[in-house]
């Protein structure tokens, strides 16, 4: 053993100490090892630095950025839809599915986006199917790291497999030569799973919230979720969901509707409602039970104190005075009705036609209006100089100027309704629905526009006015029924198209004391407020007034692209970021072109595989799919860097004579055997070491003794260089080995030893498929 071997061993020892003990990343490792390679002249300064302009790692780094175009463009997100279907379905089924799906996205994507893409789906399946996560998401990962190996550049260990066949002058392996074995190896390792490994699977609900959305624990979004069913013969039909006034009268937030199967988010307010449509309502259950069935409120057929009250209550025109208190005021805060008992019906304008919305718009001495009450109520506003040039109409002048209002429409109070023993502003009956109490029948007696502070009593009747398109409304809203979900529907809130996230009011935002309503916020952002979190509470209720302060979180839900006008807003800071990211969906066709035209040319041979994925990286960029600072965040350097400092690591190996002498250790070993023997040791070596260290650097590792042990053996390279291919790629029982198992291992709930458990059997299983089936496929 010359001395050039002992230091080089004594670099891999150090190596793969390290690998192991994770004291120091896996990428910061590789570099050591390539700086004492060329420190301790193994190899030259030339060789050393090869690694970083290797076509494999070329390969690796634009296949990242593929996969990246894939993903952004929504198309991973759509190939993973179909697996909503099984959620009703056995857990066998549901799993095989998820395994299946996982194997198949792993051949055109990388291994660790796989993962990535479908845990959401994953997630929603577990809520959904009321299992637990740890039931699916380490079945996830195993099918992606099945099916990863499928194609010639769909892992980091294939791509530098097949280059260094060609470094050898060897023939490299064709773009789907892996796919045969891999095939036979994921239809295997789902069979395992399905028969066995699934008993294996932990049943612990002790992952991360079940899948509940990081807001839950906050938010408890699953807890304030109802649906309501729009009937058939429905007032509410035809109307559009701002003109139902579901939202301002109950409180309710429509946050999605379920039409003929299909899920529509985050509905507009202009979206029209149908017969049969299920819609999905954020907000408190006390509101939601304010009008529920017909419950709380009776409309009786009418009676003779509509005719009373119609026979006390006129009708007058008036115009502002000069010095009246209502100049600089609007009537929603003059003291008309609470301290005069006097309702405006309307402003006027010049034409005598009223106003779209009078009860915002600031009054002026002069303007006209269109008032109701007792004509001693009426008579002592002109009185007191609130008004001037009083003049009264007949009934059918009224009618005329007020032929929008209708009424009065009697609603009875029954015991235990939530409205007794509540004042006529809590009711909120009046401003919601353009409705006004304007009497109400008690023992007998009738009180006339009787004020916000009057007390609702069980049995009384309400006399309501209004335009018989609000008490429509109101007729709508008594027929609904509000149920709770049978399961959580906060997974089905997201979308490619519609997020939902915390917003921060900014260090320097000029918000503070204004409310939602005086922002517009709806209208200007697109966006709904299902909650505001302040001093550890969240409210739901009356946000639309709740003045802002600094330090509320505003818990808003909407379109992507909306959230991203928001994130652009200087008053406010959207905390998770990929929310307010929307997906280039108008790109999906182009980036599934590009990544199709790399896998032709790849396929045909006139390029380089290389040189294809180089092209198609820039392609996808200059189509728009990415931006080039997303291609650049979607480069797992770690991994590159990983790679372009283990390549030297396999160039020493061979010209040290190391890769012949672990050849000789394995012919030595099982040589006089047969060629499956040298097949299952070389590939139980491999599979050993990936447990602990990363496939690509295994890869690297083995492919020179793979090489070495075929040119001494007889045996045919690609036969051998392939059985590390495979091996590479198995790493099934430790969470250490690849980060498709890190990214689960939190919301699974998993443990060191459930890895072991389920991966261990899988590894064998996976093993004896591989040494039976390779030597068949490529003859030794």
């Amino acid at each position: 053993m010359t001395l050039d071997v002992v230091v080089l061993l004594t670099i891999i020892a150090a190596a793969f100490a390290l690998f192991v003990g994770g004291w120091l990343g896996a990428d910061l490792v590789a570099l050591l090892v390539l700086a004492a390679l060329g420190l301790t002249g193994l190899v030259t300064p030339a060789e050393a630095l090869s690694g970083f302009s290797s076509p494999a790692v070329v390969t690796v780094w634009a296949m990242f950025i593929l996969s990246a175009a894939l993903s952004r463009t929504g198309i991973a997100h759509q190939l993973g839809r179909p697996l909503q279907r099984f959620t009703r379905g056995s857990e066998l089924a549901l799993m095989t599915a998820l395994m299946v799906a996982a194997s198949l996205l792993s051949a055109l994507i990388n291994t660790v986006t796989v993962a990535a893409v479908l845990l959401p789906a994953a997630m929603d399946l577990s809520r959904r199917s009321g299992r637990p996560p740890g039931r699916l998401l380490m079945p996830l990962a195993l099918g992606s790291l099945l099916g990863g190996p499928f194609t010639g550049i769909s892992t980091p260990p294939n791509i530098l497999i097949t280059d260094a066949l060609r470094a050898a002058g060897l023939r490299p392996f064709g773009l789907f030569e892996f796919t045969p074995v891999v095939a036979a190896i994921v239809v295997s390792g789902i069979l395992y799973m399905a028969l066995v490994g699934r008993h294996l699977l932990p049943r612990r609900k002790d992952g991360a919230g079940a899948g509940d959305s990081p807001l839950s624990p906050s938010y408890q979004l699953e807890t304030h979720l109802f649906t309501t069913r729009i009937a058939d013969d429905s007032p509410l039909r035809g109307r559009t969901l701002a003109e139902s006034r579901i939202g301002s009268t109950l409180y309710l937030t429509v946050v999605a509707l379920e039409r003929r199967g299909k899920l529509i988010l985050a509905p507009r307010p202009t979206e029209v409602l149908e017969p049969g449509d299920l819609l999905i309502v954020h907000g408190r259950s006390d509101h939601i039970q304010r009008l529920d069935g017909g419950q709380h409120l009776v409309i009786e057929p009418p009676g003779p104190e509509e005719e009373l009250l119609s026979g006390r209550l006129l009708v007058a025109e008036a115009v502002v005075a000069a010095n009246s208190p209502l100049a600089g005021a609007t009537l929603a805060t003059s003291d008309l009705r609470r301290i005069h008992r006097v309702h405006c019906l309307d402003l006027l304008d010049a034409a005598g036609e009223g106003e779209r919305d009078p009860g915002q718009r600031v009054l002026e001495a002069g303007d006209r209006l269109l008032l109701q009450g007792e004509r001693e109520s009426l008579e002592e506003i002109g009185r007191a100089g609130i008004v001037e040039e009083l003049r009264f109409f007949s009934p059918a002048q009224a009618h005329m100027l007020a032929g929008w209002r209708a009424g009065p429409l009697a609603v009875r109070v029954p015991a235990g309704s939530v409205l007794a023993d509540r004042n006529l502003a809590e009711s909120r009956l009046a401003a919601p629905y353009g409705l006004s109490v304007v009497g109400i029948a008690r023992a007998g007696e009738l009180i006339c526009m009787p004020a916000p502070e009057e007390k609702v009593l069980a049995a009384d009747l309400l006399l309501l006015q209004g335009s018989p398109h609000d008490l429509d409304a109101l007729r709508g809203l008594q027929d609904l029924r509000i149920s709770v979900p049978s399961s959580s529907l906060v997974a089905e809130l997201e979308s490619q198209e519609i997020g939902i996230t915390e917003v921060l009011l900014s260090p320097r935002t000029t918000l503070a004391g204004r409310t939602l309503a005086d922002l517009l916020f709806r209208e200007h952002y697109g966006l709904s407020v299902l909650a505001v979190w302040r001093r550890g509470r969240a409210h739901r209720t009356g946000l639309q007034y709740l003045p802002l302060q600094f330090g509320d979180a505003l818990l808003v839900y909407g379109r992507r692209k909306s959230l991203e006008a928001l994130a652009r807003d200087r008053d406010f800071l959207v905390l998770d970021k990929a929310a307010a990211r929307t997906p280039r969906l108008e790109k999906a066709r182009a980036a599934a072109a590009v990544m199709l035209g790399v896998i032709l040319a790849a396929l045909s041979g006139a390029v380089p595989i290389s040189i294809a994925a180089l092209a198609g990286a820039a392609l996808v960029v200059l189509l728009g799919c990415l931006r080039m600072e997303e291609a650049y965040r979607a480069i797992e350097w770690k991994v590159v860097f990983l790679i372009a400092g283990m390549l030297p690591l396999g160039l020493a190996i061979q010209k040290t004579g190391l890769a012949e002498m672990a050849a000789g250790a394995v012919i030595g070993a099982v040589g006089d055997l047969g060629p499956r023997f040298i097949v299952a040791a070389l590939f139980a070596v491999t599979v050993l070491f990936v447990q602990v260290v990363h496939p690509s650097a295994m890869a690297v590792l083995m492919a020179p003794v793979a090489l070495s042990v075929a040119q001494s053996t007889g045996i045919s390279p690609h036969l051998l260089v392939m059985t590390v291919a495979m091996s590479a790629s198995a790493s099934y029982a430790s969470p250490l080995s690849h980060p498709a198992h890190q990214l689960v291992m939190g919301p699974g709930g998993y443990r060191f030893a459930d890895y072991v458990k389920v991966g261990v059997p899988l590894t064998l299983v996976v093993m004896t498929v591989a040494v039976m089936l390779l030597p068949v496929l490529w003859p030794p």
